[in-house]
């Protein structure tokens, strides 16, 4: 469960690592500041509840009760199932497989105790809303305040004090705290298969490198921008001359997009040369050991790999013959031999013998890779 006060999700994003344990600020109201940490102490109840849920699984698993299934709900044993077991532990001679059945036993008192514990917590916070698909964390907050009878201009000036989630899970729970004019928000796992932290850890992964630095000279060309467009209402006798300059800026700002595009582009692609197997090692981009896998040679430089492919848009590479001055084609060794066939590519060579199509599998471990196709016939 995480608590959400600061103004962005970006500071919330840099904040993930403590949020699990941070305690209110200082001028949050102190109502707000104990729903909030009995929250965290009913979200963390919750997920050793979880985590002792899935670890009685294992143990039933083990001691081979399969008969046994503890409620759904509450992941507790039946008063039915706990007095078969404890028959089993008193009849059964093998001392091993009696420790593993009392040890279910102690971990359904284990998971009893933490749903006593998180029934107790719960009673005292409000009632969570259950996030769907395609529910915003803002639209729910929103829609929570204007129930509580706030006037929209000052429902969006309570929602803008708090950081705000930009994507649920499905089966987040998210918690409402309103008191003496203070909102504030907290969004638990729930039912849902990962937590906000893992979720937000996912968004964030899915950002590549140089888009950070793409936003750092967006927001200082923006910067400039604002400070020409000050500098024109101060001085209207040289407003000529700064809207070219702003002209001048918009057209930097659109080459540097361009520049990350291409960026973003060899990022996301393999970059790779086709070559026969003896010319390449003539060249020297690769070795060809006598007991090992071909490897890369003296003059593997980032030169030689004047082919690409966007990885974005496309998997396969097609190897003609004809276009390497081959009458046909008999293999195709890979470069550097890390990668396994049929586990991160496929290799299909025509019945004709004529074209090689690699299909990339694992394209992930590509990305922005160097790679030689070479060509024996």
């Amino acid at each position: 469960m995480i608590p959400f006060r600061r103004p962005t999700l970006a500071l919330a994003l840099m904040a993930a690592s403590f949020l699990m344990v941070s305690t209110a600020c200082k001028r949050e109201d102190p109502q707000i500041r104990e729903l909030t940490q009995k929250a965290a102490e009913a979200d963390k109840a919750s997920q050793q509840l979880n985590q002792a849920g899935t670890e009685q699984q294992k143990k039933l698993a083990q001691a081979g009760v399969n008969d046994v299934k503890p409620n759904a709900e509450t992941l507790q044993l039946t008063d039915e199932q706990k007095k078969a077991l404890e028959e089993r532990i008193k009849n059964e001679k093998n001392s091993s497989y009696q420790a593993l059945l009392q040890e279910v036993l102690d971990k359904d008192k284990e998971i009893k105790e933490l749903n006593t514990k998180l029934a107790k917590l719960k009673a005292d916070l409000p009632k969570p809303d259950l996030a769907k698909p395609n529910d915003s964390h803002y639209g729910m907050a929103m829609r929570f305040l204007k129930k509580k009878g706030v006037p929209e201009a000052e429902a969006k000036k309570l929602v803008s004090r708090v950081a705000i989630m930009e994507k649920l899970a499905p089966g987040f729970e998210v918690y409402h705290f309103y008191a003496n004019g203070t909102y504030g928000t907290w969004v638990a796992q729930g039912k849902a298969k990962i937590t906000p932290n893992d979720l937000m850890r996912q968004e964030r992964e899915k950002v590549e490198g140089e888009r950070d630095e793409a936003v750092a000279q967006n927001e200082k060309l923006q910067e400039e921008v604002v400070d020409l467009e000050g500098q024109k209402k101060k001085i209207e006798e040289e407003i000529a001359g700064l809207r070219s300059e702003r002209t001048n800026l918009i057209e930097e700002r659109a080459k540097l997009q361009s520049d990350n595009a291409a960026q973003v582009s060899k990022l996301n692609s393999l970059h790779y040369v086709v070559g026969t197997r003896d010319k390449l090692k003539a060249e020297g981009i690769i070795e060809i050991p006598v007991f090992a896998k071909d490897r890369a040679g003296k003059n593997w430089r980032d030169e030689v790999f004047t082919q690409s492919l966007d990885l974005r848009s496309a998997k396969t590479i097609a190897i003609k013959a004809a276009e390497l001055g081959l009458k046909k084609i008999g293999k195709v060794n890979v470069v550097p031999g890390s990668y396994l066939k049929d586990e991160h590519y496929k290799l299909t060579i025509s019945e004709d013998k004529q074209t090689a199509t690699i299909e990339l599998i694992t394209v992930s471990r590509f990305k922005n890779d160097k790679v030689v196709f070479a060509v024996t016939d």
